[in-house]
């Protein structure tokens, strides 16, 4: 079994989201997934000659994760960007790594072509703005001149001919909007550059909302709804990439409440407030670094500035959601769009049964919410491997109705060598007939969320879009570690008119989970 798997969640329902299953005549993919790395999660794909090769190039990437974020990691007190910071202002231009000098120039280079709009000083917003909301309250007008003071100096200056980098400000900083980007880049091509002889022959990396596709062979990928970011909503887009850059940044996975209202964790440098005007914004781009800085830059800009700056800058493409739900794309973007994906299910019996119509179908403005949280292993203090998990549900007479998530490692071998360790899952035979016959994408593009933690949202429709009715049925999460435990959650539920919220016990794959009959919620 591959050491870690990839694909933000092979998601299967109306469309099923995922790794391919089928083998390539000049190689095949091998899926990896991490929990906690740079704070998120890890999607890796190789396309390789064998799982040896794939194996050493996921090797090569996590280790060249590890020495990056060594670097530029604005939370750990170790980090040369952190102890860099830590120097007193009297203590003269500083030597720092190649790395870091690189993305600290391209940070004044943003800066400047975005015009404010990008500024690793804006860390003193979100500190203030964190402190606030412990408090449950917006900073005060002082509060916020005090910070828009500490930012108005320069931050640093930098010597190119003796590479070396001189403090100017106080003023705390972070790379977050850039370095995760240059970190993701340079772990490709850490694998790729190398591997091409060893028989890799394309990656597909994604950690957290930035995702780079290199080589073999162009890439489907799919672009979350802000307003719908669950595992299993179907996407807003889709797009086909090769040796792209994407990256997607907004405010439905992060952000500050304050007196019950939503703020987004992305600030206006030059405001010193939340952005309101755009949920999210998506960037194609040639490099990871670039489409990262972007992806946040056009979440700050109005929408009409953004496709200004986009259209000056070569090979840069984006789609743009407004916080009333207006989709903006780029001039060239129509020419990466694609068709979403058909759906084809198995033929026989319970395809004839599924078809009937439903006699009392949910109301269309009820949702059925999932939310989980995987268990970090004891052993574990930094990454760690996900395990594999299925979630589908069940109705009265124990028919497999709706599959909503199934993650699991998928190599040379076919995903049947290891579906067997889910065990309830495995004994569905309609279920893995499913999986067999869907057609699928690569990834799914979203913003950076928290490690370990998942939402999926059941509509109430089969696995054919069909409604289903009201009434009971069960849920069922699966989850089983690589060589290790097993756990297996059962949850009958009666759904109809009224709302419910009922906690599940937690094991040792699922730390919690929770289930929540609701009317769909307003758009952040």
């Amino acid at each position: 079994m591959p050491r870690l798997s990839l694909v933000l969640g092979s998601v299967l329902g109306a469309w099923l989201l995922g790794p391919a299953t089928a083998r390539a005549a000049d190689g095949s993919d091998f899926d990896f997934y991490h929990e906690n790395v740079m704070g998120t999660s890890l999607e890796l794909r190789v396309r390789a000659d064998g799982p040896e090769t794939a194996r050493w190039a996921e090797d090569r990437v996590l280790r060249e994760i590890d020495r990056l974020s060594a670097i530029f990691s604005g939370y750990d007190p170790a980090s040369e960007f952190r102890r860099w910071q830590a120097q007193p202002l009297n203590a003269g231009p500083v030597n720092v790594s190649p790395e870091l000098f690189e993305v600290l120039q391209a940070s004044d280079d943003w800066r400047a072509r975005s015009g404010g709009a990008f500024d690793p000083r804006v860390e003193a917003l979100t500190r203030l703005w964190t402190r606030c909301a412990r408090e449950d309250r917006v900073p005060t007008a002082a509060e916020r001149a005090d910070a828009k003071a500490l930012m108005s100096a320069p931050a640093w200056r930098l010597d190119p001919a003796t590479g070396t980098a001189l403090r100017l400000s106080d003023c705390p900083l972070t790379l977050n909007a850039i370095a995760k980007g240059d970190i993701v880049e340079r772990a490709g091509r850490a694998a790729l550059d190398p591997g091409r002889e060893r028989g890799v022959r394309g990656l597909l990396l994604n950690v957290g909302g930035d995702l780079r596709a290199w080589g073999e062979p162009a890439r489907t990928i799919g672009i979350v709804a802000p307003d719908a970011d669950s595992e299993s909503s179907p996407p807003l887009a889709f797009i086909e990439v090769r040796d792209k850059a994407v990256a997607t940044s907004g405010r439905s996975q992060r952000g500050l409440r304050i007196n019950g209202k939503w703020y987004s964790h992305i600030f206006d440098p030059r405001s010193g407030a939340p952005v309101e005007g755009v949920a999210q914004a998506t960037v194609v781009a040639g490099r990871s670094a670039a489409a990262d800085a972007l992806a946040t830059i056009f979440n700050v800009l109005s929408p009409e500035e953004s496709l200004r700056l986009a259209a000056t800058l070569p090979d840069v493409e984006c789609l743009i959601v407004t916080a009333d739900g207006r989709v903006v794309r780029s001039e060239g973007w129509h020419r990466l769009e694609r068709q979403r994906p058909a759906l084809a299910l198995a033929d026989g019996p319970e395809a004839k049964k599924e078809a009937v119509p439903a006699a009392n179908p949910w109301a269309h403005e009820f949702e059925l919410a999932i939310d989980f949280e995987i268990n970090r292993p004891e052993a574990a203090s930094g990454r760690y491997r996900r395990p594999y998990v299925a979630v589908w549900v069940e109705d009265k007479n124990g028919f497999p109705v709706r599959a909503l998530a199934l993650w699991v490692s998928f190599g040379g071998a076919g995903p049947y060598q290891w579906l067997p360790d889910l065990k309830h899952w495995y004994r569905s035979d309609k279920a893995r007939r499913v999986v067999d016959k869907t057609n699928m994408i690569d990834t799914i593009a979203r913003p950076t969320r928290p490690p370990g933690k998942y939402s999926l949202v059941w509509d109430g429709k089969d696995d054919r879009g069909k409604p289903l009715d009201r009434g009971d049925y069960t849920i069922f999460i699966d989850a089983a570690r690589e060589h290790g435990t097993y756990q297996s959650i059962r949850k009958p539920v009666t759904l109809g008119d009224a709302p419910f919220t009922e906690p599940i016990a937690g094991g040792t794959e699922i730390k919690s989970a929770t289930i929540e009959y609701r009317r769909k919620p307003a758009v952040k």
